[in-house]
């Protein structure tokens, strides 16, 4: 029954152990066929107390198996091994959000990002009829380059259906963050029971402690069910009372006080978040590690899902290179831009078709459903904020950037390319602002338009050294090798990409599409006629990996390492590739 380290479960080998909670062991293993690491989560033994649980524990997971969403940690399998039941889940390398807020407080900026990502995880689960049941700060989880999961989807209905003495001990474990109907042990829960637990992580992550604490679970429990709540403002002054009603709305003990739904709540909190972060823009602006999306997701699938152990190798956040703040920016400019930048819309191709009709051709049962599926995105209020603010102020460059960043997250090209031409033109000549578009798309992943934002500045006259604007260039572009239609993009006449740095484009590209031959010859090309494009030698590196030549690839990591004044990022994919 045991799991042991070094055996198979099933064609999965056992590496390491990650983790132990009240409802399952968390070890790290490796599936060979197809070349990756996986976590497996080995439920506890007391499960099988009970007859029926084995095939409710395969229905749950088939149903929980199906929710594809980019912030739901996603199962990948799930069978038994010596009677003991057990998930393969995406292994996420990095460290919980608890694990997180033991090192500092969030900013009002992070903490609506958070909120954005994992209401939207539960709204998309919700719509597809599963409820969490157990949101507390352990459940989500933070990869090194940022991107935020909401993990454990349908264990807690498991254990509550169980009637093991361990669905006893899976609620007192976590009474924090329990919603009163669930803590009375009521059965029918809907979607409010998430919306009162994500509502105390919200309040936890305002105020800085959860809203109930005693000295043992049954006095927390009674608390959630009876005791007033502890006005948030009263706790952090700093607080608006937009923040605070949006909290205390989540927060009612009767379930037909709360919201009726998580896009609804959203709706409220994202307004409030907005108004909070203009008041005290100091406390939202420094982007951190945990904001940072993962620039390596074509080259590595390698994540670590523990529950409660934070990953000891995590970069601190100092690791991180700090962007730079680009002077002669107006105050009321970042007081305006940096909330609503941080919108990741995840919907609105209705808008978008209503901008750009699809002939009578394109239209087709998959397109119609597609477009039922997003008339209910929550994010779809968002995008007609943007469109109506625009419409208030069509001369303003970071509106037509926040609608650009959001088409590009619906993957919606043209419409993207069309609303940043439109950003960069309204925002002609102040080469500050542009550079400034060039950092905030860097911070979350668009890596091609923060490229040709760099490129455009650079062309205009850069405030920054031409060392410093020099780096900047180089890890965009290297980056922007992932996007589909980067090379397409940096191609512009205008922008009169050096071919060299063109090269390194065309090689990663041909590397990542497994063209080694092509990118190797690039390379080389680039490596004879300007030695200084460090990342030159990470591409080569990669190929000689990718060749089976690893020794010669470890000494160009190493040679790598010993540039004086290396930049940050490049040092960190050599830590990466060194891994």
């Amino acid at each position: 029954m045991p799991f042991i380290i070094g055996e198979n479960v099933g064609p999965y080998r056992l590496i390491e152990k990650l983790g132990k909670g009240g409802m399952a062991t968390v070890f790290k293993a490796y599936h060979p066929s197809l070349d990756r690491y996986v976590a497996i989560k080995a439920l506890h033994p007391a499960f099988m107390e009970h007859p029926g649980f084995i095939d409710r524990f395969e229905r749950e997971a088939k149903v929980v198996a199906k929710l594809e969403h980019p912030n739901i940690v996603p199962i990948h399998d799930f069978s038994e091994h010596e009677d003991r039941p057990y998930l393969v889940l995406k292994y996420v390398r990095g460290e919980t959000l608890k694990a997180r807020l033991e090192k500092s407080k969030l900013t009002y900026k992070e903490s609506r990002h958070v909120f954005r990502v994992i209401s939207s995880a539960l709204a998309y689960a919700h719509q597809e009829g599963v409820l969490h049941r157990d949101v507390k700060p352990s459940n989500v989880l933070i990869e090194k380059g940022g991107q935020i999961y909401l993990a454990d989807f349908g264990l807690a209905r498991i254990a509550e259906t169980s009637q093991t003495t361990l669905s006893g001990q899976m609620m007192m474990g976590t009474p924090h963050y329990i919603s009163p109907e669930q803590a009375k042990g009521l059965g029918d829960l809907d979607s409010g029971t998430d919306i009162y637990s994500l509502g105390v992580m919200m309040y936890e992550l305002l105020v800085g402690e959860v809203p109930f604490q005693a000295d043992t679970p049954f006095s927390v429990i009674h608390d959630h069910i009876y005791s007033p709540l502890p006005l948030p403002i009263e706790m952090n002054p700093d607080l608006t009372e937009d923040i605070q009603k949006a909290i205390l709305k989540a927060l009612a003990k009767k379930r037909e006080d709360r919201y009726e739904s998580i896009p609804a709540m959203m709706s409220t909190f994202l307004r409030a978040f907005d108004s909070l972060i203009k008041e005290h823009p100091e406390n939202g602006e420094a982007p951190t590690l945990m904001l940072k999306p993962d620039r390596r997701k074509t080259t590595v699938q390698q994540v670590k899902g523990t529950e409660e152990i934070p990953d000891p190798d995590a970069l601190p956040v100092t690791a991180v290179k700090e962007k730079t703040r680009v002077r002669g920016i107006p105050g009321w400019i970042w007081w305006f831009a940096l909330p609503s930048l941080v919108l990741f819309c995840l919907g609105s191709m209705v808008i978008s078709n209503a901008l750009q009709p699809p002939g009578p051709g394109l239209i087709s049962p998959a397109t119609l459903t597609q477009e039922a599926k997003l008339i209910s995105n929550p994010a779809l209020g968002e995008i007609q904020s943007i469109n109506q603010r625009i419409q208030e102020n069509p001369d303003d460059p970071f509106l037509r950037f926040e609608l650009g960043v959001a088409y590009l997250d619906l993957n919606r090209p043209q419409p993207a390319r069309d609303a940043f031409q439109k950003a960069y033109q309204l925002a002609e000549g102040d080469t500050g602002v542009i550079l400034n578009f060039g950092d905030l798309l860097a911070d979350i992943g668009k890596w091609t338009y923060a490229a040709y934002s760099y490129l455009k500045a650079d062309q205009i006259g850069s405030p920054l050294s031409p060392e410093e604007m020099k780096n900047k260039i180089s890890e965009a572009l290297y980056y922007a090798a992932d996007e589909e239609l980067s090379l397409e993009i940096l191609s512009n006449p205008e922008l009169n990409l050096d071919p060299s740095l063109r090269h390194i484009l065309e090689a990663r590209k041909a590397f990542l599409t497994g063209r080694n031959e092509v990118a190797e010859r690039l390379v080389n090309q680039v490596l004879q006629e300007r030695p200084d494009l460090y990342e030159a030698y990470l591409i080569k590196s990669d190929i000689l990996v990718a060749m089976g030549s690893f020794e010669e690839a470890k000494d160009i990591l190493l040679e790598l390492e010993q540039i004086p004044d290396l930049p940050v990022w490049i040092q960190e994919e050599i830590r990466f590739q060194a891994e």
